[in-house]
């Protein structure tokens, strides 16, 4: 043990010698491990960030679509799309869904008092704000008697109210989608961006049936139908009757595949939850490759320091110094630089998410799991470029380097 203190003591004093020569040589640890933490921490942030939004939608979502498979570089539906008489299905018979709504989307042209934009319209049924929790801050939703007569009536977003209607208030006005004229009716309460950076703000939202009576002249079939369960304990059983109810509307046999899709809220999740593990796994695999170029440079100038200090190692064999102890010192030396490396990054690190988080607003949650995959690391890449300088230092030939000059 006293023998060890020593060669700590030896290793300290040579790193303390050289120490502007040590904080550069250390600079690529520090620089890797903060990476590390920054694109973990990030991933980690974005992951709850997505995770909140989505579950902003509530926890018993269900999405009925039409299946569809890549090919050649497009989506080709599988099946005949959802429709009306789907929709008439699930509403009949249905037992653990408590409220559902046809969704057509299409990109439109909207004009208004203070100019026109490009936006996307939304053809929903009245229960689409309850099973997506949009809130009405001014005027009121449109009203199922409105979809029944398709009414040319529209909630907007606030986007539209700040492009179109600056300075007003749009309930009551006018605006011209497509050249139809709709009458606002209410004001959605601002959501900021989606999940996917999307603005949820701009868009349209109509009674499903004007959009395909009076803008599309009855299109066939729904882009996707949205349905919440009675509750979170039943999405399963929900899931199951809708899967059963459309298996039979559209005359799939048993043993055939579906043509249709039902993703729930919790699949959702999981989802969401793999693609962004995914990519935090990859930027932090990105990032610990400058974790590598710098135990690189802890390798160099190990052994750099084993040929200026030749002479220094052939006194101590000759002197009855063992090869184990040599290259206890060496290592030490280059474990303490990666070390000090991974102590400097995680402070580094932990700083950059607080600057990030100021300039941008942005939170990110400093992850452990960063900090110990950094310090880690750190202390990996002393051990193994740090081995070869010092075995090196440890098989010098006393006498060969005595006569080194």
């Amino acid at each position: 043990m006293k023998q060890l203190l020593k060669t700590f003591k030896v290793a300290f004093q040579s790193i303390y010698k050289n120490r502007t020569r040590s904080l550069l040589t250390a600079l690529g640890i520090i620089i890797g491990v903060a990476a590390v933490i920054m694109t973990i921490s990030a991933g980690e942030g974005a992951t709850q960030e997505v995770q909140s939004q989505i579950s902003g939608l509530g926890t018993n979502l269900l999405m009925i679509s039409t299946k569809t498979e890549h090919r050649a570089g497009i989506d080709v539906r599988m099946g005949r799309p959802v429709d009306e008489k789907d929709f008439d299905i699930l509403q009949k018979n249905s037992v653990w869904m408590s409220k559902l709504s046809p969704l057509v989307a299409n990109g439109v042209r909207a004009i208004g008092p203070q100019g026109n934009k490009s936006t996307t319209i939304y053809g929903v049924s009245s229960d689409y704000f309850d099973i997506l929790s949009r809130e009405i801050i001014s005027g009121d939703i449109f009203t199922e008697e409105d979809v029944k007569a398709a009414r040319k009536v529209c909630v907007i977003g606030e986007t539209i109210k700040r492009e179109l209607f600056a300075g007003s208030d749009p309930v009551g006005r006018q605006i011209r989608i497509n050249k139809v004229p709709f009458t606002i009716v209410g004001l959605l309460k601002e959501e900021g961006k989606g999940t996917m950076g999307q603005d949820q703000d701009d868009m349209l939202i109509a009674p499903y049936t004007t959009i395909l009576n009076r803008l599309y002249g009855r299109r066939r079939g729904y882009n996707m139908i949205m349905a919440s369960a009675i509750s979170e304990d039943h999405i399963e059983d929900a899931e199951i009757e809708a899967t059963e109810l459309l298996r039979e509307s559209h005359r799939i046999l048993e043993g055939e595949e579906d043509d249709f899709e039902v993703t729930t809220q919790i699949e959702l999740q999981e989802i969401t939850g793999n693609v962004t593990g995914i990519l935090t796994l990859i930027l932090g695999a990105i990032a610990s490759i400058s974790l590598i170029v710098g135990g690189i440079g802890i390798m160099n100038i190990m052994l750099v320091s084993v040929t200026e200090r030749t002479r220094e190692i052939g006194t101590r064999l000759a002197i009855g110094a063992r090869e184990s102890d040599i290259l206890t010192q060496f290592l030490i030396e280059a474990i303490v630089l990666s070390l000090a490396g991974g102590i400097l990054g995680i402070i580094l690190g932990v700083i950059g998410n607080q600057i990030i988080y100021e300039a941008t607003d942005f939170y990110i949650p400093t992850a452990v799991n960063s900090i110990l995959i950094g310090f880690g690391f750190s202390v990996l890449v002393g051990v193994v470029f740090g081995y070869f300088p010092a075995r090196k230092a440890a098989r010098l030939n006393p006498i060969d380097a005595l006569r080194y000059e």
